[in-house]
């Protein structure tokens, strides 16, 4: 009888090659070839699943948002009750930024398909349809907070959201070129952070 494929657990394998790749080399000179023999796999089983590189690039940025939203929630199981908005957006970014190998490979393929998107609008899209729902969450969590009297009453919460999603990916990029490490970064995310706290 043939071995039954899981096709979704072939796909999640072969995402994983790519963020292989990116964490070593990034992807500019990565063929399918190349990410078909990390895989460990024929370059046919990748094209039946994946018809370009694009499409592949794209099903990676969708499994490592939601890598990162795993690992949002687990690092909110961390804080032992202690939730607070600052510490959900601490975490939030600390999942975000290429803090360690495994998120640095992440962030590289963010960059390298947006680099692609950037001239290719249908790429684009699920980039923007990720920002745009971030951006929404955000922009509600820190309205929720000022209900609450945790954050100041007068901040602009939607100008709040886009300054720090602006600095989270400008400091992502700081990490990657080697302009500041990881301690600052988090050091200036947290700083800003608790400029927002209501006195």
């Amino acid at each position: 009888m043939p071995k039954k494929v899981d096709h979704d657990e072939r796909r999640r394998h072969i995402a994983e090659a790519v963020l292989r790749i990116a964490g070593r080399h990034g992807l500019d000179r990565a063929t399918m070839r190349d990410i078909a023999v990390e895989a460990g796999i024929s370059l046919g089983a990748v094209q039946h699943y994946f018809r370009s590189k694009d499409e592949l690039l794209r099903h990676v940025i969708d499994h490592a948002g939601e890598r990162v939203a795993a690992r949002i929630t687990a690092g909110l199981g961390d804080l032992d009750g202690a939730f607070s908005v600052r510490s959900f957006l601490r975490v939030m970014a600390a999942q975000m930024l290429p803090l360690d190998a495994r998120r640095r490979a992440e962030r590289r393929v963010v960059q390298a398909f947006g680099a692609r998107a950037a001239d290719a609008p249908h790429l684009a899209e699920p980039l923007r349809e990720g920002y745009h729902w971030m951006h929404g969450q955000v922009t509600a969590l820190i309205g929720q907070a000022q209900r609450t009297g945790e954050l100041r009453p007068e901040l602009d919460a939607e100008h709040e959201s886009i300054a720090l999603l602006a600095m989270i990916e400008g400091l992502a990029f700081d990490i990657l070129l080697g302009v500041r490490d990881p301690d600052q970064a988090m050091a200036s995310v947290c700083y800003h952070l608790d400029r927002l706290a209501a006195p």
